[in-house]
């Protein structure tokens, strides 16, 4: 069967596009919703292909309490991340995954290996122990998987809770991360040997052709720019300066610093690794910047191919589709060499609101390229988006648009955190009511709606900072206007406003701004 059968069959199936496991699963702030962490597969829907059977598919339960019933009876705060993944941030540091804590003397790609990291590291053993022992008292989870157990308690599900469904609905999956962990409880180590792992990178820098007013700043070289001119709110951005943040060094010129956080080393050793380890790897993840027009990555890829291994790796990009190649490199010449390409587009909002929400978007080009990966049968698309002060006001309008394009396969997403100004929560209370019966069937998304607004939140800074990023474009070609894209917004506005941001400039900040 091939791409094609199983997405046209979908094409009017909202139900069915939503990532298996995801959003949309009926849990509640505070609670997790369990009833899909495995599969009856003889309901099994086409687009679980031909995935072999196991015990941890079939609906029923094993003769023996397994790993994943304790979670899901909660026995055990388990997660299956620090099983089968690497995850090295944009300074090059390791961490758990994408969402974890991290101190900011943690090891880091220069001196650490991949194999040292996962076998060898305190870190990753103290919360593979807390994680499988009944009654932990989670001393490490609790700090290193705290947006997780945050998430859970706000939301009812999870980047933890996601994971744990997606993969046991995926039974070949499944059953190698059930024997992962049984090696691991009978040895009480984690070994490569047998061990099947994704491997996410983010040290291949933060170039990127978007400026999404949401984004940290060190993950784009567009934001960064944009911040030393002045686009930038102290009031939004530096509140949120916690240990994890000065880990990766997220200040900019303007503020006295002149560090962007982005990795400067050498990346040929983790190419080298990566080529070492590549019978080893499930899937390798790209993430940026913007991943498809570094061009340092194809690098990477293009040793994987010469390995022979490419064949059974799944490659994963986290992009904002927007392009597909850079000079002469184009992310289809490799769609013929690995398992599959899944290009996860950050898709939000649709038309203007995505071009506004993440300026210099075309959204022509963005659709141009979902139909030209619609042409390769292992191109995959999905689209995960983010949750935010912003996208929430149309985020309804993407499973609409997903549902109907054959192109899509799932959609999924995520709360937006940092900053704490532009979470969805933090929108008028009229606009959050009149909001929430457009996301019934969406229970995280109506949590957010439903909580109150931060401490402290002031609705004329986020203001502030929007409008200071529209005179930013003005007279350019992505010239655009808050309340024109967003004009519900506009009777909260107030003119007579001035930004404590502004107010506090010295008369040299002033004169670089200028």
């Amino acid at each position: 069967m091939n791409k094609t059968d199983l997405t046209v069959d979908r094409v009017g199936d909202e139900e069915a596009r939503l990532t298996r496991g995801g959003p949309g699963d009926n849990s509640k702030p505070g609670q997790v919703d369990t009833s899909q962490w495995w599969l009856d597969l003889s309901k099994k829907t086409k687009d679980e292909g031909t995935a072999k059977p196991s015990a941890f598919g079939t609906g029923q339960l094993p003769k023996d309490k397994s790993i994943i019933q304790q979670a899901k009876d909660e026995d055990i705060f388990f997660c299956t991340i620090p099983f089968t993944q690497a995850y090295s941030d944009m300074d090059g540091g390791w961490k758990a995954c994408c969402f974890a804590h991290r101190s900011a003397t943690g090891p880091t790609v220069e001196d650490t290996s991949i194999i040292d990291w996962m076998e060898n590291s305190d870190y990753m053993k103290s919360i593979r122990k807390e994680m499988t022992t009944v009654g932990s008292d989670l001393k490490n989870v609790k700090n290193i998987c705290k947006r997780c157990i945050s998430d859970e308690e706000r939301y009812g599900r999870s980047r933890r809770t996601n994971c744990l469904k997606i993969h046991t609905n995926n039974p070949e999956f499944s059953d190698d991360i059930i024997k992962n962990v049984k090696l691991y409880k009978a040895s009480g180590m984690w070994a490569f040997d047998q061990r099947i792992i994704e491997i996410q990178l983010k040290i291949f820098g933060s170039e990127c052709n978007l400026d999404c007013h949401m984004c940290l700043h060190t993950n784009s070289s567009i934001r960064q720019a944009g911040a030393n001119k002045g686009v930038w709110n102290k009031k939004l951005w530096e509140e949120e300066m916690d240990a994890d943040w000065e880990s990766n060094q997220r200040d900019f010129k303007l503020h006295g610093k002149d560090r962007t956080g982005v990795f400067k080393g050498s990346i040929k050793s983790t190419i080298e690794q990566v080529v070492d380890l590549a019978p080893y790897i499930r899937s390798v993840k790209i993430i940026g910047g913007e991943p498809l027009i570094m061009k340092k990555h194809y690098q990477m890829m293009d040793a994987i191919v010469k390995t022979g291994h490419a064949k059974h790796i799944y490659v994963k990009y986290q992009t904002n589709l927007t392009k597909v190649s850079v000079g002469k490199h184009s992310m289809f010449d490799y769609a013929p060499h690995f398992r599959e390409i899944a290009v996860v587009g950050s898709v939000d909002g649709i038309g203007k609101s995505i071009e506004y929400m993440r300026r210099r978007t075309n959204w022509k080009e963005l659709e141009d390229n979902i139909t030209e990966c619609g042409k390769y049968p292992n191109v995959v698309v999905d689209f995960n988006g983010l949750v935010s002060f912003l996208s929430v006001l149309r985020f309804y309008e993407v499973p609409e648009y997903v549902k109907n394009n054959p192109n899509i396969f799932q959609i999924n997403w995520a709360m937006l955190e940092i900053p704490r100004s532009l979470r969805p929560n933090n929108l008028p209370q009229k606009l959050k009511d009149d909001l929430i019966p457009k996301y019934t069937k969406y229970p995280d998304i109506v949590a957010a709606l439903e909580r109150p607004a931060e401490k402290d939140f002031n609705i004329q800074e986020v203001f502030s900072y929007l409008l200071k990023q529209d005179k930013h474009y003005k007279g350019t070609k992505w010239e655009m206007n808050l309340f024109d894209v967003f004009p519900e917004l506009e009777e909260y506005y107030d003119p007579n406003y001035i930004s404590q941001d502004d107010l506090n400039l010295t008369v040299n900040e002033q004169d670089l701004i200028n």
